[in-house]
């Protein structure tokens, strides 16, 4: 079924009329400890907007709190003064899921996944060790892994929380590792590299995004670094002769790559690359995270942006105008 109406063409006073995901679902009961107001979000894979669906009878509310897609009717009646678009909804209609094309309601990476498949496999056919790149090929010479590679998030939310995520996450890792072992010679480049392509792997099957983008029931038990720690494990034992000490070191670094306990790291970074990794992961899990949300708050008319729970601050959002208007000053004289 062919989607016609998307997020990003909905403007204030726009009616609504097409099949949305709905998210965040939540019910309200007013003042009067009787009426009951659905508060939620549609969305596809351009964007999302809050949504209300004001005095739902009580008997709809289990039906209407299961619905993943529906047909969606309304109007878009609100314009927040950060720029979020709200919508008065008047008719849910659940949507069969067979009739959908569910590339239309996941967000995606604006990178060409193929383009960022082909440079990973670049920087594979770069390593010089024999032992690493046949655990590189291990992985990514296996058809079904590398679609799941190449689809999958890097999050739920924060950093490239959307479908090609991971692959984008993944190459720019490796392209700061790349930079890092030139400035740092004692840094063996081909250790350090197949890392960075590996240290994330478990994501293809922490995360299900067939439907929608969410946790398996595995993800949330274990985490993507057990997961890929057991990964890398099962490989390791297949390929001939892979050195013993070589498999601790890449089990330890993956082990160690979020760099603290707290940040649900099993243990602490304690040989060179491993350092680096959790370092690299960190500048570019933060500085994606960063622009992410510059881009949501772009319509926002004030100077700073609203608490971010995840940085535990408010972020400039005047940033480029200032320098982009220095530099208009400097071509004017």
């Amino acid at each position: 079924m062919a989607k016609k109406q998307m997020v990003i063409d909905l403007s204030l006073n726009t009616r609504i009329s097409d099949i949305f995901f709905l998210k965040n679902v939540e019910f309200r009961v007013r003042r009067d400890k009787k009426t009951i107001d659905m508060f939620f979000k549609i969305a596809d894979k351009t964007g999302e907007i809050e949504a209300i669906n004001w005095d739902v009878s009580k008997d709809k509310v289990e039906e209407l709190g299961k619905i993943e897609f529906a047909r969606v009717q309304g109007y878009i009646t609100k314009k927040k003064s950060d720029g979020i678009l709200q919508a008065t909804v008047s008719s849910l209609i659940k949507t069969a899921p067979l009739d959908l094309d569910y590339s239309d309601y996941l967000p995606q990476s604006k990178e060409n996944l193929d383009e960022l498949m082909h440079k990973i496999f670049s920087k594979i056919n770069s390593i010089e060790n024999y032992h690493l790149q046949n655990l590189l090929k291990s992985f990514f010479d296996d058809q079904e892994f590398t679609q799941k590679f190449k689809k999958a998030p890097a999050a739920t939310k924060v950093h490239q929380p959307y479908l090609g995520g991971l692959a984008e996450h993944t190459l720019k890792v490796a392209d700061i590792c790349e930079a890092v072992c030139k400035i740092y010679q004692e840094i063996d480049h081909d250790f350090l590299i197949t890392m960075a392509i590996l240290h994330d792997i478990g994501k293809v099957r922490e995360y299900a995004y067939e439907k929608t983008i969410e946790h398996t029931d595995e993800g949330k038990l274990l985490g993507h670094i057990a997961i890929g720690l057991e990964m890398i494990d099962q490989k390791i034992k297949s390929l001939d002769n892979f050195p013993k000490d070589l498999a601790l070191m890449t089990k330890h670094t993956l082990l160690s790559h979020h760099g603290h306990f707290e940040f649900g790291s099993p243990r602490l970074p304690s040989i060179l690359a491993a350092i680096a990794l959790y370092y690299a992961d960190e500048l570019e899990a933060k500085i994606s995270g960063f622009i992410n949300i510059k881009e949501e708050n772009k319509d926002f008319k004030e100077k700073w942006s609203k608490w971010i729970w995840w940085l535990e601050r408010s972020i400039y959002l005047d940033e480029e105008a200032i320098l982009k208007n220095k530099i208009n000053e400097i071509e004017e004289e």
